[in-house]
């Protein structure tokens, strides 16, 4: 992928976050409708990109690359539970902080910026891919194993309650509907459709809109003072990247097989680590600070992955 190009678009949707931070600073929207906004994008217009994303044709090769790149997803992620569990361990922080650098270096910002990035730069085909291998493992992960993690220094997580949270979020909802359609092959009927690609239309917008107020929320000078912080982000935002590249490229894969896995998991760490440190009494200003860091740092390092993936 040309990186000029790619820079270009992930300039457009980077300056939609700062945007939403000058908006946040000036507190021309406060922390209630930060958060009444996060909830319309989560579960009105993302769900609408979600659904529309797979009302494409059902056809057997796409089934297959589906599989395929939902398969790699899975390796990925065991790989990097893996290594960002080795990588912690070495932190001198407290267990509970640890935690949260882990589950920062597995979780990656899927739905606020890797579907709108995968959107602009590759189109609704492979917005398709991004969904089904991307979101719905990304979703299972954060709401079982991520919450675990954060959670077990408190007393306050339950993991059947977690499960139950992982199958109701709406982007796993979003996605089962989704895939009944494909496999189904129903269309969805005007008005309705043309209602709901007018609302998925808001989504990347929107979404770029709110990570910007998050940002504008964090301790800029305490974020960037923090070291520790720093090394979990070239982690996060480089080094897993490039190694899941290197190993790809060396098995053989290329095309969207290679590209999905590598853009979904060059995204900053996801919001979910913040909410969830939060949630469940871990420490949500650290957290708070590894997601700004981390999405201020992607506005330089994604479009470099993106211009080495082989489309």
């Amino acid at each position: 992928m040309d990186f000029f190009l790619t820079l270009q678009n992930v300039s457009v949707l980077f300056l939609l976050i700062v945007i939403g931070y000058v908006v946040g600073k000036l507190n021309i929207v406060d922390e209630i409708g930060q958060k009444q906004l996060t909830q319309l994008i989560l579960k009105v217009t993302m769900p609408a990109t979600i659904i529309l994303a797979m009302q494409i044709k059902l056809e057997k090769e796409r089934i297959e690359t589906m599989l395929q790149i939902l398969l790699i997803m899975v390796i990925c992620y065991v790989l990097i539970t893996l290594m960002a569990y080795f990588v912690t361990i070495q932190y001198r922080l407290k267990d509970n902080q640890k935690d949260v650098h882990m589950v920062g270096l597995m979780l990656s910002n899927t739905s606020f910026m890797g579907y709108p990035i995968v959107l602009a730069l590759l189109g609704q085909e492979a917005l398709f891919y991004a969904v089904i291998a991307g979101g719905l493992v990304f979703e299972i992960v954060s709401w079982t194993l991520g919450t675990m993690i954060i959670g077990r220094t408190s007393q306050s997580t339950s993991s059947s309650s977690n499960i139950k949270k992982a199958l109701l979020s709406p982007g796993v909802i979003s996605i089962v509907i989704g895939l009944f359609f494909f496999l189904t092959q129903i269309q969805i009927p005007d008005p309705i459709n043309s209602t709901m690609r007018m609302l998925g239309q808001i989504s990347s917008p929107g979404a770029m809109l709110v990570v910007g107020l998050m940002l504008s929320r964090s301790n800029i000078k305490e974020a960037l003072m923090n070291k520790t912080l720093y090394i979990t982000a070239a982690i996060k935002l480089v080094v897993t990247p490039v190694l899941i590249l290197l190993t790809l490229r060396l098995l053989g894969i290329t095309g969207i097989r290679q590209v999905i896995p590598v853009l979904m998991l060059a995204m900053p760490t996801a919001t979910y680590v913040a909410m969830f440190s939060a949630n469940l009494g871990n420490d949500g200003k650290m957290a708070s600070h590894l997601v700004f860091l981390t999405s201020l740092l992607s506005v330089l390092t994604i479009p470099i992955i993106a211009s080495f993936v082989q489309l």
